[in-house]
């Protein structure tokens, strides 16, 4: 697996060949300025013959030097692309500083629920099936990237589930209504929704908790596939049209400003992002951390009754989702455990789209046993007219005993305080936000004084649309 894929290897000859025929060209131009003595025809022919050898210099390095400078990249970051086979234990995964328990769906396998496997983020393993996100992209670095962004993107799915989960039950209590109807000799009645005033900040917070989770999904996302299109893409095509255009003496500094771009965008951007997974990985592979999260409530084996659970099936702790591990959040009827809300998650995910539209359609989606009703009077199955009763008496019962419930429950929204906690929601999405932008912004602007540096190198073009100018 190559650095330039086999496509667009094909075509850096092309680029050799129009060097050649350049070069053809030149020698003719020169032979006629000394047939005609014509100083400014050798001087440009002269000119014209260096910017051709250090064209071929350039194209030379695509060919040889690409995997060297990718070398000096990882071993500026401390990994290597070979990557280690390492084990993995209820306290850490061992190997190298790149190894770390990864979800099965992010390396191609899918199973009954979505499991963790001790893999190097840069060894061949994690990238072998063609389904890994992983897949086609040899770098460490680019790898580490796009694993930095998979794992707060989880964190923010997560917390964003959390305070879906939350919301439902505040949110239908907000809403609730008592009517009083007097009937004199003339009728009408009043609507009181007594609880809305003990829930509606609440409520207006979870909103705007789950808006900015959705956005930072949003965010994360977008780079994640960044980095993937940039690895796969960009980058190949950049250099080798670069290369190309070079060669012409009309598109030389449009083919040195590709150049340029290429090298920045596949060197330079993803390194701030790897940088930031190192310092993550360090931090999940600490084992005091693994061992606070093994014990942690919010941990889903902490919760689960079965047996076959272990604490080692969740190996992988919170970053900046502190909210998991200090305190769950208080939902209608009772708490709800958070680490229930990551098992959910965890089972949805590991199955495949067959599989799971086909339990939708059987009413039979286990992970969905929080969100949907506890009665079932759908049409999945052929019932008698006594079973329907049946059905709608029990649905009765049922909306019955959950009203006793809410008639109950403390008025106090204890959301409010909780909120605003260290560890809270608001703090937990200030962490969020903190992992998702800090080391973009620097990336950014990293790439965009690289890409002008190494344009100039390359005799392409300083501006960049203004975007030079403007920094």
């Amino acid at each position: 697996m190559a650095i330039i894929s086999a496509m667009w290897q094909d075509w850096v000859w092309v680029a050799g060949a129009v060097l050649s025929l350049s070069t053809i060209l030149v020698a003719i131009v020169y032979f006629l300025s000394e047939l005609f003595i014509n100083e400014k025809m050798k001087n440009w022919a002269k000119m014209e013959l260096a910017e051709i050898f250090y064209s071929a210099i350039i194209i030379s390095m695509g060919i040889t030097g690409l995997p060297l400078v990718d070398a000096v990249v990882q071993g500026s970051l401390g990994v290597s692309n070979m990557g280690f086979s390492p084990t993995g234990t209820h306290v850490g995964c061992t190997g190298s500083v790149t190894s770390f328990f990864i979800p099965t769906t992010d390396y191609g396998t899918v199973m009954p629920t979505k499991t963790y496997q001790c893999k190097d983020i840069c060894g061949p393993d994690i990238a072998v099936d063609p389904k890994s996100i992983y897949h086609d992209i040899e770098s460490c670095h680019m790898r580490l990237g796009i694993w930095y962004m998979r794992e707060v993107f989880d964190e923010a799915k997560n917390f964003a589930f959390n305070i879906y989960l939350s919301y439902i039950g505040t949110s239908m209590l907000a809403q609730f209504t008592i009517n009083i109807e007097f009937i004199f000799e003339k009728a009408g009645f009043f609507t009181f929704t007594p609880w809305a005033g003990f829930y509606t900040m609440g409520n207006k917070i979870k909103e705007l908790c789950f808006d900015w989770a959705m956005k930072l999904l949003m965010l994360t996302k977008f780079q994640e596939v960044l980095l993937r299109f940039i690895a796969t893409a960009v980058f190949p095509a950049f250099f080798v049209i670069g290369a190309i255009l070079r060669a012409f003496p009309l598109t030389r500094k449009l083919g040195g400003l590709m150049l340029g771009m290429a090298i920045a965008l596949y060197f330079i951007y993803p390194a701030f992002y790897a940088f930031g997974a190192l310092l993550m990985l360090d931090i999940k592979n600490d084992p005091q951390v693994q061992l606070a999260w093994l014990s942690s409530p919010a941990n889903p084996a902490a919760l689960s009754t079965n047996p076959t659970d272990s604490p080692g099936d969740y190996p992988d702790p919170p970053i900046a989702n502190s909210m998991y591990i200090r305190q769950n959040m208080s939902t209608l009827g009772g708490t709800y455990e958070t680490g229930e809300v990551m098992d959910q998650l965890r089972d949805m995910e590991g199955k495949d789209s067959g599989e799971y539209f086909k339990e939708m359609e059987a009413g039979a989606l286990a992970s969905g046993q929080k969100t949907t009703p506890g009665f079932d009077m759908s049409k999945r199955v052929t019932a008698t007219e006594d079973e329907k009763q049946q059905k709608i008496e029990e649905a009765s019962k049922a909306a019955d005993d959950w009203f006793g419930t809410v008639s109950k429950e403390n008025k106090a929204d204890n959301f409010i305080g909780f909120a605003f906690e260290t560890g809270g929601p608001l703090d937990t999405l200030a962490r969020l936000t903190f992992w998702s932008v800090f080391f973009a912004l620097f990336s950014i602007l990293g790439t965009i004084a690289a890409i002008r540096s190494l344009s100039i190198t390359f005799g392409g073009d300083i501006e960049i649309a203004g975007l030079t100018r403007l920094i």
